[in-house]
Parts: C-alpha cells; structure tokens; sequence
C-alpha cells in the first residue's frame, strides 16, 4: 500500500544546524488524508527530494510476518503527475468526510424527534 502526500520539511544532515547520529534524511509530509508524518527517505533518492515535492510513502508491511510497515518515501513524482493524483485523493477525502457529516446530521436529526 502507498500513499501520496506532500513533503513540507526536509531534515537531513547536509542542512545547517542539524546534528544526526547518521546520515539518513527525512521529511515532514502532509498525506491527502491529512495526516503529518515524518517519513524517512531511500537512501537513492534522498539528495534529490525537496520541500513541495509530491512523494509517495510505502505503507507496505516490513515482512510476511509483521504488522509493522515501511512508512519510507519511495518515490519522487513529476509535479503534473503528482497534482494530478493528490486532487483525486484530496477530492475522494472531502467526499468522505462530506458523507460522514451528513450521516452525524440525520442520525441527530432521528433522537431530535
């Protein structure tokens, strides 16, 4: 399973002021389900990523036998594609949240009665 989000933060090492046991970097991401995250980032694409890319997380189970999850980006999308896909799972998002809503407000309107 992955998830698109939106890197708002990057900390690495190579920037300044941070002080790191090793030389991994991470991101604060904002996922299209509006969760924050900090997620580490693959070695192979960590000097590529930057603030306002479109990343996909890989939710994916560490193995067969855990319940654990990667919870790494794994990947850096192109700025149209990336749009492209966030719009669709933003709108998905708030069509959810919509229905929630108005199931909450008829199930209130029921005990009103």
């Amino acid at each position: 399973m992955y998830h698109i989000g939106i890197v708002l933060y990057l900390i690495s090492p190579d920037k300044n002021g941070v002080v790191s046991a090793d030389d991994t970097v991470q991101t604060v991401v904002r996922m299209w389900d509006q969760n924050l995250l900090i997620l580490l980032v693959d070695k192979k694409i960590a000097k590529k990523v930057k603030k306002g890319d479109y990343v996909l997380g890989d939710y994916t189970p560490i193995s067969e036998t855990s319940n654990h999850r990667k919870l790494l980006i794994s990947k850096i999308l192109s700025k149209h594609e990336g749009k492209e896909i966030w719009e669709e799972f933003e709108a998905e998002y708030h069509k959810q949240r919509r229905m929630a809503e108005e199931q909450k407000m008829s199930t209130q309107v029921k005990y009103i009665r």
